[in-house]
């Protein structure tokens, strides 16, 4: 299926300092080249930083991505905590597998990464092994710091394109490490990050195409992350636009655990909401302009139907839910469902995807989509075939849940997630997401059981008045689920609830 070109959009892309764009081919123009070869399709990765559902609908480059691919409708993480997650996309493993379940800290963070030796074992090095060239831009993972002009970090194994910055969330005044030198960005228009990793993903496209050689890009914006800096061109539309008020806006779960019993939303939240929505759906405006961009790319390059475009975040956001003011961390589906979308050759059209998935599958899918060797110890499996035309999903996946895992509550001041006072915070605990159900544990023994078919916005915990035997079995699904290792034993242990 040809991937459609987009209509442009107006904002401005730079290939940013130390790289030149060249002249860019117009919409209709005859490729300059052949298509690549396809048993070596090439991947677009658009990872989002803290993007909710409800911000889908001001993002019509993702919503053209749905008109002309496919959507995961039960798509969720980890852990909704970025570094968990990330861990988890780069790994294809679960928390408890990566030792990655906090923002910075021991069990945490780029520098537990790094010590763990995680760089060497991850989508990148495994497609780099397979012939591909490999690209890295954006935000990475929590605590990565780029280094200094006079002493750069090293980009890790697996990438042949490094453009990652360490702290960019202001949108401004950054510095990005691009192949291993330090460049400094100031405060002007152009120097705003997510045009500036457009440009580069750009460049990096029509470079990769030019030598006929099949690239993975994961290309990670910082937004829509608080402080939610929109690009400048975006600063005043919207306005007037506030926070959604669903049914779980400002409302009391029954039988709440003990540590969601406290909060609840006064005037002065409902104004500070609406305010951080509008900035946030300001803020995707910029994602969505990079995605046209490079999608525009892919067609002037003539590689559109041979490339896979796959859009996701690495969690999910509560703006009011529950009487919770921003904030995430929560096992509740505002924080761990995610939009997973993707556009390619054997993707049909305006298609949905019911079955269960979750971010530890992306290193297997992208494995499968390259034909490259993926390690058994990886604990996801491919989504390929639940999107290939004529699969049937009961066929391609037998799960009956997927897990989620969290250490909490996050204390430290040094962490950019770190909560407001009335956000959220709950202690560690474990849960698992079946396709109309939520089950959750907390070390203090407490539990959660939700009927989401009936209870959407998951506000009646049923724990209390549930059969003990059903209990009994969802807990033992859960311990199951979070000892597996591996993609035969993981895949084994999701298959059943009892």
């Amino acid at each position: 299926m040809a991937v459609a070109l987009l209509a442009a959009c107006t904002g401005s892309d730079t290939g940013g300092k130390g790289q030149g764009q060249g002249k860019k081919g117009q919409a209709g123009s005859s490729p300059t080249r052949t298509a690549q070869d396809p048993t070596k399709p090439n991947i677009v990765f658009v990872l989002t930083d803290d993007l909710s559902m409800n911000l889908l609908q001001y993002m019509p480059a993702v919503q053209q991505m749905q008109k002309d691919g496919a959507s995961f409708s039960h798509y969720f993480v980890t852990d909704s905590l970025c570094c968990p997650s990330r861990a988890s996309i780069f790994t294809g493993r679960y928390p408890h597998n990566t030792g990655i379940y906090r923002n910075v800290g021991d069990d945490g963070g780029y520098l537990t990464f790094k010590a763990l030796g995680l760089e060497s074992d991850t989508m990148a090095t495994d497609l780099q092994k397979a012939g591909y060239r490999t690209a890295m831009m954006g935000k990475y993972l929590n605590q990565y710091q780029p280094g200094f002009p006079a002493k750069p970090r090293k980009p890790p194994v697996g990438w042949n394109e490094w453009d990652v910055a360490g702290y960019g969330y202001n949108g401004f005044n950054y510095n990005l490490n691009q192949n291993g030198k330090v460049v400094s960005y100031g405060n002007q228009p152009e120097d705003y990050i997510t045009d500036v990793l457009s440009g580069r993903g750009q460049t990096f496209i029509k470079n990769s195409a030019a030598e006929n050689q099949p690239f993975m890009m994961e290309i990670a914006s910082f937004t829509p992350h608080s402080p939610y800096i929109p690009a400048p061109r975006d600063a005043k539309k919207f306005a007037g636009l506030k926070a959604p008020r669903d049914k779980a806006y400002g409302a009391h779960t029954k039988n709440a655990p003990s540590w969601l019993k406290r909060y609840q939303l006064t005037k002065k939240d409902e104004t500070s909401m609406d305010r951080d929505f509008r900035l946030r759906v300001q803020d995707v405006q910029s994602v969505s302009d990079m995605i046209t961009n490079l999608r525009k790319e892919l067609v002037t390059a003539g590689i559109a139907d041979n490339t896979y475009v796959v859009f996701s975040s690495d969690n999910g956001y509560h703006m009011g839910e529950h009487s919770l003011t921003s904030g995430k961390t929560t096992a509740f589906d505002t924080d761990i469902q995610v939009p997973f979308v993707v556009v390619g050759p054997d993707v049909k059209a305006g298609s949905t995807v019911n079955a269960l998935a979750s971010n530890i599958d992306i290193r297997p899918t992208f494995g499968d989509l390259a034909g490259a060797d993926v390690p058994e110890t990886v604990d996801g499996q491919s989504l390929a075939p639940l999107w290939r035309e004529g699969s049937s999903e009961s066929e391609a996946s037998n799960r009956k849940f997927v897990l989620v895992e969290h250490h909490g509550p996050v204390t430290s001041k040094k962490d950019p997630d770190y909560p407001l006072p009335e956000g959220g915070n709950p202690p560690s605990y474990e849960a698992i997401r079946g396709d109309s159900w939520m089950y959750a544990v907390y070390q203090d023994g407490e539990q959660e059981y939700y009927d989401i078919a009936k209870d959407p916005f998951e506000l009646n915990n049923l724990a209390k008045t549930m059969p003990k035997k059903r209990l009994k079995e969802l807990n033992t699904a859960l311990r199951r689920a979070e000892a597996c290792a591996g993609t035969v034993a993981c895949s084994k242990a999701q298959a059943v609830t009892q």
